[in-house]
């Protein structure tokens, strides 16, 4: 049964999203966001004249997110980064990880009643880096910062539970019988 013949299932949409990073509110401001996304290296290996695939390491791709620089966003992204360790001034300084250890940093997918129903968690997240756009006498666009966030790994939790529920009751409901599940 397709989504679209029954009332009771909403696809996502793309423009129903919240970013949350460290305890504050929803990032308000953010125009999009990358999802994570994971790619699993391969090893070949040729016996005789066969070609054997593996599954190697899971790597996390980074995420990308480009936002409105509303009250001077920008200024407290380049904040972090120093606090992280950078010194512009070029004395001894380096990017300490640990700065960021423990960092929230949340991707919610909501639905059409303002209600979460997937969140991304990523794990150790760092700011990668930080781009500020062009200025442009001939442009009346808004100034934008987009941020590249680096991380070891991320937790997609809910929305496949409820998406089971869901459909459990709608195949009981078009079948008339209950689904008993062996």
């Amino acid at each position: 049964m397709a989504f679209w013949s029954t009332n009771d299932l909403e696809p996502l949409r793309k423009f129903r999203f919240q970013i949350q990073i460290g305890n504050d509110s929803s990032i308000w401001w953010a125009k999009s966001v990358t999802q994570p996304s994971p790619d699993v290296s391969m090893s070949e290996y040729q016996l005789i004249n066969h070609k054997i695939k593996y599954p190697g390491i899971v790597t996390w791709n980074d995420i990308d997110i480009a936002m409105v620089d509303v009250g001077g966003i920008g200024h407290q992204f380049y904040d972090e980064l120093t606090d992280s360790g950078y010194n512009p001034s070029g004395a001894t300084d380096g990017i300490i990880k640990e700065q960021y250890k423990g960092q929230v940093f949340k991707i919610n997918k909501i639905n059409a009643d303002g209600v979460v129903v997937e969140t991304w968690e990523l794990i150790n997240p760092f700011i990668k880096s930080i781009k500020y756009s062009d200025l442009d006498y001939s442009s009346d666009d808004f100034v934008e910062v987009a941020i590249t966030v680096a991380y070891d790994s991320a937790l997609l939790t809910g929305g496949v539970k409820q998406n089971e529920d869901r459909l459990t009751r709608l195949r009981e409901r078009d079948t008339g019988a209950d689904i008993i599940d062996l």
